[in-house]
């Protein structure tokens, strides 16, 4: 029996409760006191606890405002004894489903990024001041949701580490500890769109450097299921006359191409990473619910590999064409001479330390 079921066993017992099917029992509203009894109480079918396949218990009286969540509220007002513990599977932590965008419909946790540098993270933001070829500022950090230390973006929340995992499964839980310290310690990140997501650059770590893992991304509460998507904290004008989007597929690529080319402030740019290649459709779909620009100029900041040219990008937007301005994209063409002689070619925006060569397409 599940834990649901043993509550509304339980609440059946009280003089009034009756049941009304497998999930579901009504009885008399302590609130309003009306003797219908008309409050209903049961599993909830939002879509936004069912579509993550959570069993929510919630109530509702159809003849007063009396409606929430069933818990210590709840319970306090039916005069019953809360036990917390028995609850543990009912609790929405404001953590979990914290926002809604109503255009986008994506679920974003409530997370802020820490506004402090401590020392030990400094060999971090020179890193990040050498990509960007100038001074990263803690005013930087904030605005790109830069995470520099792992455990501070949990503790500066009051977000436990295991929050979101099966505490009962101890291989696990000792294996997330293990990756917060190997993160903390040799990495730095970037906070997605909806705050569930960092994606994480090693530095210095020797145990994933062995396993080849330059890049991870860490999903804090999977049951979340977004799309990747990382836009840079920014103020936009909805109505702007001449609204430009801009879109790379890696974040440093996009940050890069931001300090490079649109260095001042501006309501009328937005700045988006997609997170691989294949999703600049979807993204773009979701930037157009977010801001209605369908008069703006596109700025695609790609990827210079081999097996992509500008026709593979025509076909890709055939369809969205008529609906904007100008499709430019934009190629990083640079090569240049290592320590050891050895020509390198940059294959993209993400590290202004070593020259850029622009070479601009419209489709």
């Amino acid at each position: 029996m599940e834990q649901y079921q043993k509550i509304l066993q339980t609440l059946l017992t009280l003089p009034t409760a009756k049941k009304v099917n497998e999930t579901q029992i009504r009885m008399r509203c302590p609130k309003c006191n009306k003797p219908d009894d008309k409050l209903y109480v049961g599993l909830s079918h939002n879509p936004i606890f069912t579509s993550k396949g959570l069993k929510i218990l919630g109530y509702g009286c159809k003849q007063c405002p009396f409606e929430g969540i069933v818990g210590k509220k709840f319970y306090q007002a039916l005069g019953l004894k809360y036990d917390a513990d028995t609850f543990k599977f009912n609790k929405i932590r404001n953590k979990t489903l914290n926002k809604i965008d109503m255009a986008t419909k994506l679920q974003k946790l409530d997370l802020k990024i820490p506004n402090f540098i401590r020392p030990e993270d400094q060999f971090k933001v020179d890193y990040l001041s050498h990509r960007f070829n100038r001074k990263i500022t803690i005013t930087d950090i904030i605005k790109y949701k830069i995470v520099l230390n792992f455990k501070d973006l949990f503790d500066f929340n009051h977000l436990d580490l295991l929050e979101f995992e099966d505490k009962s499964d101890k291989k696990r839980c000792n294996y997330i500890r293990f990756v917060a310290e190997e993160f903390s310690k040799h990495f730095v990140g970037m906070l997605s769109l909806d705050n569930n997501k960092i994606n994480l650059r090693n530095i210095n770590s020797e145990y994933y450097t062995k396993k080849n893992k330059r890049y991870m991304v860490y999903v804090i509460n999977k049951n979340i299921a977004n799309p990747y998507l990382y836009i840079p904290s920014t103020e936009i004008d909805l109505l702007a006359h001449n609204p430009v989007i801009n879109m790379a597929e890696g974040n440093y690529d996009i940050i890069g191409a931001k300090e490079l080319y649109f260095p001042d402030e501006s309501n009328n740019n937005i700045f988006v990473a997609i997170g691989t290649r294949t999703a600049y459709k979807r993204v773009l779909g979701q930037i157009l619910k977010m801001t209605g620009w369908l008069n703006a100029n596109i700025n695609i900041f790609a990827d210079n590999d081999k097996d992509t040219d500008l026709n593979w990008y025509r076909d890709m937007f055939k369809e969205w064409r008529p609906l904007f301005d100008k499709i430019t994209i934009h190629y990083n063409k640079a090569n240049y001479i290592d320590e050891n002689g050895k020509t390198i070619s940059c294959k993209d925006f993400g590290d202004l330390s070593h020259p850029v060569k622009l070479e601009v397409y419209e489709i």
